[in-house]
Order: structure tokens, then sequence, then C-alpha cells
């Protein structure tokens, strides 16, 4: 799936949750953050997760202080990198794909 293909199906309600774990999740958060920046990637994400998770019928799955912590780790990793691409990210920032990173951050 590309990029773009991720952000729409997410933004239509057209990606299934069951395609949608943990590295979907940075990447979502990623290409929010390359393309509107900061502020505007945690509140298109703040709204498009709590719309998910209802979707899904989990919205006791969505944590607000959590999407907003992730965001600031994945906007302060890529800061530090030559690269824009997620691949690269992740690759010099393995511990993210741990869900459990965050914690650390919080």
């Amino acid at each position: 799936m590309t990029d773009d293909e991720l952000v729409s199906g997410f933004e239509t309600g057209g990606l299934a949750p069951a395609r949608f774990g943990h590295r979907e999740h940075l990447r979502l958060a990623w290409c929010y953050l390359t393309r509107f920046g900061r502020e505007e990637a945690e509140r298109r994400l703040l709204a498009g997760l709590r719309a998910f998770a209802a979707r899904a019928g989990k919205p006791d799955k969505f944590d607000a202080a959590l999407t907003s912590a992730w965001v600031g780790v994945l906007a302060d990793a890529s800061r530090q990198l030559d690269s824009p691409a997620f691949d690269v990210l992740m690759a010099a920032r393995p511990e993210l794909l741990d869900s459990a990173t965050v914690r650390a951050h919080r």
C-alpha cells in the first residue's frame, strides 16, 4: 500500500482495522507530519483515530494523550534525520516499532 492509499483509506473509512497495526499508525502519522507539520498532523490524527476506533466498534481503544505523545516522538525523530523517507526513519530508529517505546517519553 502506498502512502497515498494509506492516507486515503484512513480518511475515507475504507481501511480495514486488521490492516492498521502499529507500523501503519506510525506511517500515517509520519505522512501527516511531512505533509502538514506537527500541529495539523496531530489535529488530523486525533479526529481521525477517534472516528476510526468508533467505526471499528472499539471507541475505548482511542487514547488522545498517547496519540499526541507518538506525534511528538515521531516529530523529534524525523528532525534528527537527513532523509524524509519513512523506511529510513524506521531503520534508524527501530525502537519506534515497539508500541511500548512512547511510554518512556510521556
